[in-house]
């Protein structure tokens, strides 16, 4: 399968709460392509549903960064908002 391929199909499991094997499919199309924002994106919120908050915060920051890189800065001030929120959510936890 292409990278697209995989990421159309981790979107669709985490439409459906498959996060897992949500996940699996967007680490691989990373693995095809690792300048993939959309699915490092998307894993974000499958690693949320997976409970893993550093993961999240992980995907969230490579997909801005990858952003900024290309010179869409507006995109990657846009992901800043749910960043942040998960960053909170570690500190302060799930109250």
């Amino acid at each position: 399968m292409k990278a697209n391929e995989f990421y159309q199909q981790g979107i669709d499991r985490g439409r459906k709460g498959q996060y897992k094997e949500a996940f699996d499919d967007l680490t691989q199309a990373i693995n095809l392509n690792p300048e993939f924002a959309e699915a490092y994106i998307y894993r974000a919120h499958a690693r949320t549903g997976i409970e893993d908050k550093q993961g999240a915060v992980a995907d969230f920051q490579k997909a801005i960064d990858i952003y900024k890189s290309r010179g869409r800065s507006d995109i990657a001030d846009l992901l800043l908002t749910p960043l942040q929120a998960l960053k909170n959510e570690i500190e302060w936890g799930d109250e």
